[in-house]
């Protein structure tokens, strides 16, 4: 689990087959999914969204790139999806949480 968790905070910006991930670490899908929940308390699937996420809240925190450029930055092509996503996570939408936390914007 711990070399699953390495790759996906790895490859944030690709878009992650957990079929072919649980392949190269010689684990079938179903038996992987359940070692992984009882590892992380989330799926593959929720952990790589929270890990893009999080790398999203850090770049919005951090610097001046627009929403576009951290979504694209973080993996993410599809605005909606990556909206939805973000405020199911952080309980915000992007553009609230870049202007609650971002230290530059106020300056």
């Amino acid at each position: 689990v711990m070399e699953a968790q390495i790759y996906i905070e790895n490859h944030l910006q690709e878009k992650i087959s957990i079929e072919r991930l649980s392949a190269s670490l010689a684990v079938g899908r179903r038996n992987f999914d359940r070692r992984f929940i009882k590892a992380t308390g989330n799926t593959p699937i929720e952990y790589a969204q929270r890990v893009k996420i999080e790398a999203a809240k850090k770049a919005f925190e951090t610097n001046r790139k627009t929403i576009n450029e951290v979504m694209y930055d973080v993996g993410y092509s599809d605005m909606k999806a990556f909206r939805e996503i973000f405020k199911r996570i952080t309980g915000m939408s992007p553009l609230e949480y870049r202007g609650r936390y971002n230290k530059e914007a106020e300056a």
